[in-house]
């Protein structure tokens, strides 16, 4: 399960933008992932909960956005959301000369959560 991994990476950012906004609380994560990126998102939520157990992060909610595959052609420049028939080729020429420029992502988008009083 490659998924914990992942949220271990993503939860230091978190610890760290949580100390440099003064929070003291974490209650919302916003994560854009990738359909390409073979990632199962109950997983993720379950790592999540799991790494955040006994943090300032405890409970919170982890929201996951999947962010479509979209496709840029390089004979044309054409961007286009990747269709399910094969064989992918450009929408506006044909061409079948593509790069994929989202879908492989994984992002911290933000995070919400309480600030410390001063």
């Amino acid at each position: 399960m490659h998924e914990l991994g992942i949220i271990q990476n993503i939860f230091k950012v978190v610890e760290e933008t949580a100390a440099a906004n003064n929070l003291s609380k974490v209650s919302k994560v916003y994560l854009k992932v990738g359909k390409l990126r073979q990632v199962v998102p109950e997983f993720l939520q379950f790592a999540f909960a799991t790494v955040t157990k006994d943090t300032i992060a405890e409970g919170a909610e982890l929201v996951i956005e999947i962010v479509p595959v979209m496709l840029q052609c390089k004979a044309c420049g054409n961007k286009f959301a990747e269709k399910s028939d094969l064989p992918l080729e450009c929408v506006a020429c044909g061409s079948t000369d593509l790069k994929i420029i989202a879908g492989k992502e994984i992002v911290l988008d933000s995070i919400e959560g309480d600030k410390k009083n001063l």
